[in-house]
């Protein structure tokens, strides 16, 4: 057993990034985003209902859907170069084949991908975000399955070319099981290995 680490005040600044598409294999995000915007974790609202003696008791409503909206500056319509991102047009709109032989020319598809996203914040980052960070150091990670991305907005705010993305989930998979999962460590062990597949953990 190792000595645990020092948990931070906050967790702040730097996190990384990585998206799986399905089929294939991480793409490293982390020095295309600047910011991320939203995180549109589910609701598990409810209401009261009045009791004809003027009692209430809780209704639960159905939970919806979550989110994650991160702001990225793509400089290519090539997906990754060495598991590097260098666009995401091609997650937004998935070619019958990855194109990655210049001139890179990526049609419009009615074509939906799955995705797994990881997000790890650490006290030590390791190089991608689906490496195991460092053993005895603190760390809290996100890791995300069956993830579509519904939303790709280029612009040119700020006189530089970058996008909006979003991508949604169902909080639950059709057996019931999670789509998300959030994890922590002290440091005294290490996270468990992150996921490899857009579909599974």
């Amino acid at each position: 057993m190792t000595a645990a680490g020092t948990t931070p005040d906050a967790w702040k600044e730097v996190l990384l990034i990585g998206i799986i598409p399905d089929g294939g294999t991480e793409i490293a995000f982390a020095s295309l985003v600047e910011d991320v915007s939203a995180l549109d974790w589910m609701e598990k609202d409810m209401e009261g209902k009045i009791l004809v003696n003027g009692g209430r008791i809780a209704q639960f409503n159905m939970t919806g859907e979550e989110g994650i909206t991160m702001k990225v500056y793509p400089v290519d319509a090539l997906l990754d170069n060495s598991n590097i991102a260098q666009g995401v047009v091609q997650m937004f709109h998935p070619q019958t084949t990855e194109d990655a032989t210049q001139p890179v020319l990526v049609d419009n598809t009615r074509t939906r991908t799955k995705h797994g996203i990881i997000l790890l914040q650490a006290e030590t980052l390791p190089a991608t975000a689906g490496a195991l960070p460092a053993e005895s150091k603190t760390a809290y990670r996100v890791q995300i399955i069956n993830a579509y991305m519904t939303s790709y907005k280029p612009s040119y705010d700020g006189k530089i070319w970058s996008a909006e993305v979003t991508f949604k989930w169902t909080p639950f998979q059709k057996d019931a099981t999670s789509n998300k999962r959030e994890e922590s460590t002290d440091g005294s062990v290490q996270l468990p290995a992150a996921i490899t597949s857009a579909t599974s953990f």
